[in-house]
């Protein structure tokens, strides 16, 4: 879907602040001597910041278009590969890392392979790092998404919540690690949730 429009999706996608790298870093301990696999790396927004941190980085990008822009915005680095696959079918040819991180795309992998995927690419005590946006509102607002519910149930099905976001109170309050994608069982030990604005 968005492989059709690389450009356009690279325009109009929200980015993620430095501080939440900075602060993914800190918490992982990722430097210079660790290997990542960010999975769905789209056009590279987030894997130029994985980059910078110094760490090795491999990113998978089952789009050819967005993989192909994604190598050209990263060009720069010398410790990125990006590898054109979907991550269910991706060969890692053995490989482990240390940490997995998959920024907004988590949600497109099929759960009943992709958690015990990432379980089995991590080293021992490795660790998982799901990225996202929430889109909130403030007391007294318009629900302003409420007036294009419509075209977003028609052109992305199945989330009538969409005209309704949570109120930015709500979410700032919750410790649901996991987000909107599901729970991976006994895989990995207890969630970290970091909110940034």
């Amino acid at each position: 879907m968005f492989n059709e429009v690389p450009e356009l999706y690279d325009r109009v996608r929200p980015g993620y602040p430095d501080e939440l790298f900075a602060e993914l870093g800190a918490v992982t301990s990722m430097d210079q001597r660790s290997s990542v696999l960010e999975v769905g790396c789209g056009t590279g927004q987030a894997t130029r910041s994985l980059a910078a941190l110094g760490c090795s980085v491999t990113a998978v990008e089952p789009g050819a278009d967005m993989a192909a822009l994604a190598r050209h915005r990263i060009a720069s680095f010398r410790n990125v590969e990006v590898e054109t696959s979907t991550f269910e079918e991706w060969d890692n040819r053995g490989r482990r890392f240390d940490v997995l991180v998959a920024a907004s795309s988590w949600r497109w992998v099929d759960p009943s392979i992709g958690w015990q995927r990432a379980h089995d690419m991590l080293h021992p005590g490795g660790w998982m790092a799901l990225l996202g946006h929430v889109v909130v509102r403030r007391p007294g607002e318009p629900e302003v998404y409420a007036e294009t519910a419509d075209l977003h149930e028609r052109f992305c099905p199945g989330n009538p919540d969409w005209g309704h976001p949570p109120l930015e109170e709500d979410v700032r309050g919750t410790d649901e690690g996991w987000g909107l994608v599901d729970d991976p069982g006994e895989l990995f030990g207890p969630t970290i949730v970091a909110q940034r604005s």
